[in-house]
């Protein structure tokens, strides 16, 4: 039979497209319109049909249908105020204040030109990429994130051959020879802090199975920790800690936030053994307690003047020496003396040295140290890499420690509002993708500051924002940037529960 609605459906259809129009002018994000129009034509359509089975013509039941849903503007109004994008200027200002700060000291500590221009670019082209991920990572995310799943296995498969390819000796030299081109260990470190996201989008597609999802994500870390420790070994340990810590922690935000289905007090008595397990395991890989002993107690490790022991020995002795404000006072005789080392170590035998109360200098090594005392300066001796590594340290040095904390204050600030904004977050997997990102920049941080005064961890590690590195800038945009998109896009865009496009994107 017929339907009279469907017949006359085209004359009859005015006053309902300008009650539709009227809720999706008040919209503000656009590609949400669509979507409420879609969601409110049904239910119009649908009280419609119940209208015409009453006996109504298709022309009164349309308009009574319509004016049962109330006022248009209203109704977008009160849409746009629950589902709208979201952005947080305090840390955008922050962030911006950071990356600031950041080209400020590459400007001032750029030996050439040409290196203060290299500085801008690079944190240009970051700026740039943290505005793209801020603005489409999110909704690329929800729509890819099912290609990014079989990419990160590729590569993850691509590590496993090649570590088994260096266990066997089975690399050509002339691969060998590219790493004096390609930076292969910088490679590794951030491909390891970005496969944490994709490894989380997993967990979370297998949040239904419990035990499948606790068992993968123990044993992804754990291989992901020893392929990474096992490939470049010191080059990789601090970002291998960054991700293992940032893994554990995002596992245990899953459980808290119910993203895993089950008894929670039981999920995290698991997630909390298996952790323990991870770090054991981490603990008593080969190495490690010297790295450890490193970390803790530099002044065991310290031989000669170009190891990263002896530089934080030497900046544990500058900043107990910096005033609470302005630069560091020090004689030409002692800047002599810490340049070359001699304050610290003796040149001569190990009798001679445990007399003067120092450390007997590395047969291997020499001094490098070249200036005359009458024009060196506080440059001359800073650590090695200073201007990348040692940032927090330069600065303390160079204007107090009341300036050291303020710095430390303003980094406090803006993880503590990137946190309070991943907490608002709404849905599941941004929420927990974002957490995990938040602490990858976090550890990072963390690591960072504890090197610079004096505690180093196997390699160095970057200050998000600040320490200036290609590679660095880019990794940190995307992870920062993708938290920017979460929180932007947390009220406009539903994740699906199997990967499917989301109708909002």
């Amino acid at each position: 039979m017929d339907n009279p609605f469907q017949k006359n459906h085209n004359q009859h259809t005015d006053y309902e497209e300008a009650f539709l129009e009227d809720v999706a002018d008040q919209i503000a994000y656009k590609p949400l319109r669509p979507a409420v129009v879609r969601e409110l034509k049904d239910h119009i359509d649908d009280r419609t049909e119940e209208y015409l089975s009453e006996g109504m013509s298709p022309e009164d039941a349309v308009k009574k249908a319509v004016d049962a849903m109330g006022d248009g503007v209203a109704i977008g109004t009160g849409i746009n105020a629950v589902r709208h994008v979201q952005s947080s200027r305090l840390l955008m200002v922050l962030t911006v204040l950071l990356l600031l700060i950041g080209l400020a000291a590459e400007t001032c500590t750029a030996v050439i030109p040409e290196l203060t221009f290299r500085g801008l670019h690079i944190y240009l082209t970051g700026a740039v990429l943290l505005v793209v991920m801020a603005l489409k990572g999110y909704p690329l995310l929800i729509r890819y994130q099912k290609r990014l799943l079989i990419l990160a296995a590729a590569i993850f498969t691509a590590e496993a051959i090649f570590l088994s390819m260096i266990e066997f000796d089975w690399i050509p030299d002339a691969i060998w020879d590219t790493a004096y081109i390609i930076p292969w260990h910088m490679i590794d470190y951030y491909a390891i802090l970005l496969s944490g996201p994709v490894v989380v989008i997993l967990l979370y597609r297998m949040r239904k199975q419990t035990s499948k999802a606790m068992a993968a994500a123990f044993l992804l870390t754990a291989g992901a920790v020893l392929i990474h420790y096992f490939t470049y070994k010191s080059f990789t340990l601090a970002e291998t800690v960054t991700f293992l810590f940032s893994m554990i922690g995002t596992v245990l935000y899953m459980i808290c936030r119910e993203i895993f289905t089950g008894n929670k007090r039981r999920l995290l008595i698991q997630a909390a053994a298996g952790g323990v397990v991870l770090l054991l395991v981490y603990g008593m890989l080969p190495g490690q307690s010297w790295y450890f002993q490193a970390f803790v107690n530099p002044e065991a490790n310290a031989y000669d003047t170009l190891s990263d022991s002896y530089n934080g020995v030497l900046i544990q002795e500058l900043l107990s020496k910096s005033p609470l404000a302005g630069r560091i006072s020090l004689t030409p005789e002692e800047l002599m003396e810490y340049g070359t080392g001699e304050w610290y170590f003796s040149y001569g035998d190990a009798r001679e040295a445990a007399a003067e109360g120092k450390k007997l200098f590395s047969e291997h090594h020499r001094s490098i140290f070249r200036s005359n005392q009458s024009d060196v300066t506080l440059w001359d001796i800073l650590p090695q890499h200073y201007a990348n590594n040692y940032l927090l340290a330069v600065f303390i040095l160079q204007f107090g420690w009341l300036a050291g904390i303020l710095f430390l204050a303003v980094m406090a600030a803006f993880y503590a509002v990137l946190f309070s904004c991943i907490r608002r977050i709404h849905g599941a997997l941004a929420g927990a993708v974002s957490f995990h990102c938040g602490l990858c920049l976090l550890f990072q941080s963390v690591l960072y500051i504890l090197g610079n005064f004096g505690f180093q961890y196997g390699s160095f590690t970057n200050l998000p924002m600040v320490s200036e590195g290609s590679i660095s800038i880019l990794v940190n945009m995307l992870l920062l940037g993708f938290i920017f998109s979460s929180y932007r896009y947390d009220r406009v865009i539903d994740a699906p529960a199997c990967g499917q496009r989301s109708s909002a994107v």
